[in-house]
């Protein structure tokens, strides 16, 4: 049996989870919760920036963008970007690692590779982990987005260039970063990263998208806009412009998406007799209902730009993925699952065959898609050993 990282989630692992190890007699599925982790702070003033010479810490902080146009050409008066730094920045502004968000998650997804001695070093690196548009944990303050903006359902439709539009904003134009030396990311994570290099590509040195593809197959597509749709069946929907969150259908969307997180073989091995299936399934209902705490209209918007995102569609493009691929400057490191159901590892061969400079790390583990949470331990050490390699030839 491969180890498991509880990290920031012993406690809430002990207690949610344990019904479902002794009815399995597994335990592998409790490093699921890294992504679900209840720890973060509150947000205080907005931060200053870092060559002001006051502190810069992992405590969550808000910066204040002013105005922000999205691709469709709609405008929003004052675009606030949420986020946490981790080191310090060096004098020359040239150790800058960007971090960026996955689906339902936060600034926290990537902790389990930011630490001493691991890929992301804060003893080496100024590691800025944002929030982006749209971001669908309930708590307050956070990046803009539909709900906490009070424009509902008549917020700009959010694309991936919208995503990382915000991200270098906050960076380039807040922070006074000219340069990262690379964006990582995970699923919705990984897809911006490639935005990134794409839209901006003398700003990355490098990228290093985690179980992400340049385009979002057809059968991911059908996931996501079936999710999207049932979420919209709820009788507390109105057409996204509801009062009161629509919970019911949140979580039934929300639990069309649990079984392509993880790798056939994984169900094959740990869910055995229907208790064990049903066992599996009254736990991530506590995992959605307690735990998680999404808003349905910012989950609804996540779904929607993971399941239209083409790289092709940027501008002088005409939806062409390879072009916009060739036209990458960054170094990058590939990093997939070969069980993952959601991004195939075809997808990802695919993308380093028209890439300059990409090398490709295939991990083997049977909880698919879920290595971009760091559910996997040997994964996860791999992962930081990689990187860290990568890293290091970056310049």
């Amino acid at each position: 049996m491969r180890r498991i990282r509880t990290r920031w989630t012993r406690w809430i692992a002990s207690a949610v989870w344990s019904n479902y190890a002794s009815t399995t007699g597994r335990t592998m599925s409790v490093a699921l919760l890294l992504v679900f982790s209840a720890e973060g702070a509150l947000a205080g003033a907005p931060a200053p920036r870092p060559d002001t010479g006051e502190a810069h810490t992992p405590e969550h902080q808000l910066a204040s963008l002013g105005k922000f146009k999205f691709e469709n050409g709609e405008t929003i008066d004052d675009l606030k970007v949420s986020y946490v730094t981790h080191g310090k920045l060096n004098a020359a502004h040239d150790n800058v690692i960007l971090a960026l968000q996955h689906f339902v998650g936060d600034h926290h997804d990537l902790d389990f590779l930011i630490g001493p001695g691991k890929a992301l070093d804060p003893d080496k690196y100024f590691i800025v982990a944002t929030d982006f548009l749209g971001n669908a944990r309930l708590r307050s303050p956070l990046t803009t987005g539909p709900t906490n903006s009070g424009l509902k359902m008549a917020f700009p439709r959010i694309t991936a260039r919208d995503w990382v539009s915000a991200d270098y904003k906050l960076v380039k134009e807040y922070l006074g970063i000219d340069r990262v030396v690379a964006a990582i990311g995970a699923s919705i994570g990984a897809i911006n990263a490639y935005q990134l290099a794409v839209s901006y590509p003398d700003f990355p040195a490098a990228i290093i998208p985690i179980a992400g593809s340049p385009k979002t197959n057809p059968q991911t597509q059908r996931v996501l806009r079936h999710a999207r749709d049932v979420l919209a069946l709820d009788p507390g929907w109105y057409g996204g412009m509801y009062e009161s969150n629509p919970e019911t259908g949140l979580e039934v969307a929300a639990s069309e998406l649990e079984p392509w997180w993880y790798s056939y073989e994984w169900f094959a091995e740990n869910l055995t007799t229907p208790g064990a299936v049903r066992g599996f399934e009254l736990q991530w209902h506590k995992i959605w209902s307690e735990q998680l705490h999404q808003d349905a209209r910012d989950f609804y918007y996540q779904l929607q730009g993971w399941a239209e995102f083409n790289l092709g569609d940027t501008p002088g493009f005409n939806g062409d993925v390879d072009a916009a691929l060739r036209s990458i400057k960054a170094k990058t490191l590939l990093i997939g699952a070969s069980s993952d159901m959601l991004v195939r590892r075809e997808e990802i061969l695919s993308a380093k065959q028209a890439l300059r400079d990409a090398t490709f790390l295939e991990i083997q583990s049977p909880l698919g898609h879920l290595i971009a949470v760091g559910a996997d331990a040997q994964a996860t050490d791999t992962m930081n050993r990689e990187i860290k390699k990568f890293l290091a030839s970056t310049k």
